[in-house]
């Protein structure tokens, strides 16, 4: 393939508030984004990425944003996909999976008919008689849970690839099972009293990563560079890069940069980046009833068909010490949360409703503020780019405060 076009469709919208700040194949699974799996199987082939106007700052200095001028064959792949396999695909034309579109193949002189210059465009490319076709053994995802749910095969599949037997010497730790399934990258720091359990499998721990005593890690489980576990109990999990983790965490994925340091429970959730998470923050992923957990997505609910789903927690947000969050919530970008969580919660949005206390509105330079200071903490700093994204998505969200009935008065609790 001369060039791949990874493009984001319609529904992004199912994975809000996440999809606020990224585009939909940046979200994680396993060791890597979606994105970083397609491109994996085209090491050879130009990349480009097709997304919303208002993400593209983001990628400004990479040189991939889709160029309308492209020239050659492009391969337009869904960035919904969990890639396994490089597609055998050679003839021009649509494929589907379940009527929905996975890969469109196009030659020079029919993308030259079409004029693609978004990832609105893509459904114009129906419209010009390309042949069609149906394929099989495809994963898209539609909804959070759908993540959740084949993290632990993706943890499995990704060991395989990115373990090269060059893992630093096992240190004070317990392994149940073949310590070949355990790896640890250069300078992992370990105190005694741990325990590694890989019989359900493998355990990646990442370069620079600190593991402190009376940790117990069960796999499949991925642990990105530079974290700090603080005494966990954690399984069947994905943790991004610079991420602190303390307490009891299972069936989860995190993004980086987020901290959840102290006691309590997060079980089959999905955590973005710059997430902070007080002492005693728990969510609970089973119904007292152990029916199917229902979710609501703009406005419609939706049964997941899922007897255990947690909540999906947007960047940014802060929860305080003692937040408890009920089955199936979504936690908006940069809301702080406090109390009883027992429906979603808006973007830039402090809400305390179970404390008896009006919810209000986060101000805009509050929001950007204190994303600065927890930023530069970890030797970040502000760009001018991330601080036109916040803007972007406070003004895209205001409409979810105005529902939820937030005032835009200074929050103060009762």
């Amino acid at each position: 393939m001369d060039k791949i076009c990874i493009f984001e469709d319609i529904y992004y919208e199912n994975f809000l508030p996440l999809t606020y700040s990224r585009p939909v194949f940046e979200l994680r699974c396993g060791f890597n984004s979606l994105r970083e799996k397609i491109e994996h199987f085209f090491p050879n082939s130009t990349i480009c990425l097709m997304m919303r106007d208002y993400l593209k700052p983001l990628f400004s200095n990479t040189g991939l944003i889709y160029d309308k001028s492209a020239k050659g064959n492009i391969l337009f792949v869904n960035g919904r996909i969990i890639l396994r396999e490089r597609p055998d695909i050679r003839e021009e034309g649509i494929y589907y999976f379940d009527n929905e579109v996975v890969f469109i193949y196009l030659k020079e002189n029919s993308l030259n008919l079409v004029g693609v210059s978004g990832f609105n465009d893509i459904e114009k490319l129906k419209d010009i008689g390309l042949k069609e076709f149906k394929i099989s053994n495809v994963k898209l995802i539609k909804y959070p849970w759908d993540l959740i749910k084949e993290n632990s095969n993706e943890i499995k599949r990704e060991f395989l690839i990115h373990n090269n037997g060059n893992s630093t010497k096992i240190q004070d730790i317990v392994i149940m099972g073949d310590e070949k399934l355990v790896h640890l990258g250069k300078n992992v720091k370990t105190e005694s009293n741990i325990v590694f359990d890989v019989r359900k499998g493998p355990i990646y721990i990442g370069d620079n990563t600190e593991i402190r005593a009376f940790s117990r890690i069960a796999g499949p489980t991925y642990i990105g560079k530079n974290c700090l576990i603080k005494s966990g109990r954690i399984q069947d999990c994905s943790i991004g890069d610079v991420c602190k983790i303390g307490g009891e965490i299972e069936d989860s994925i995190f993004h980086g940069y987020s901290n959840k340091q102290h006691y309590g429970f997060i079980g089959h959730a999905y955590v973005g980046e710059w997430v902070n998470l007080g002492a005693g923050t728990s969510n609970s992923d089973l119904k007292g009833t152990y029916g199917t957990i229902k979710y609501d997505i703009a406005g419609k609910v939706i049964d997941s068909g899922e007897q255990f789903f947690g909540c999906v927690i947007g960047d940014n947000t802060k929860s305080s010490i003692g937040t408890l969050i009920y089955t199936g919530k979504k936690i908006g970008f940069a809301a702080h949360i406090y109390g009883i969580i027992t429906e979603d919660i808006p973007s830039f949005c402090i809400w305390a409703k179970s404390l008896n206390t009006p919810s209000s509105e986060l101000f805009l330079d509050s929001a950007i503020n204190i994303y600065s200071r927890a930023a530069e903490r970890r030797g970040v700093a502000l760009t001018k780019e991330y601080a036109n994204l916040i803007k972007n998505i406070f003004e895209l969200t205001k409409d979810e405060r105005k529902t939820s009935g937030v005032n835009n008065t200074k929050f103060c609790l009762k």
